[in-house]
């Protein structure tokens, strides 16, 4: 139950304008989310079911931040 409870990180970026986006589709999805400030934002969710969820969501928007970074 323990690992089912403990937030992971679904996302990561330097760009707030695609943490914006991220945001927005998660909550959009009714995903509750946290954002962790580590010198990159991450954002994390907790759930199996959520974190599967999540991570396709951002699939396509993961691609976009790696082309922005080039």
């Amino acid at each position: 139950m323990g690992k089912h409870n403990k937030p992971k990180t679904v996302f990561a970026s330097s760009n707030n304008s695609i943490i914006s986006v991220a945001k927005s589709l998660l909550s959009d999805a009714g995903i509750v989310y946290e954002l962790n400030n580590d010198g990159m934002v991450q954002i994390q969710v907790s759930g199996d079911e959520d974190v599967i969820r999540a991570r396709k969501i951002l699939l396509d928007l993961e691609e976009l931040d790696f082309k922005d970074e080039r």
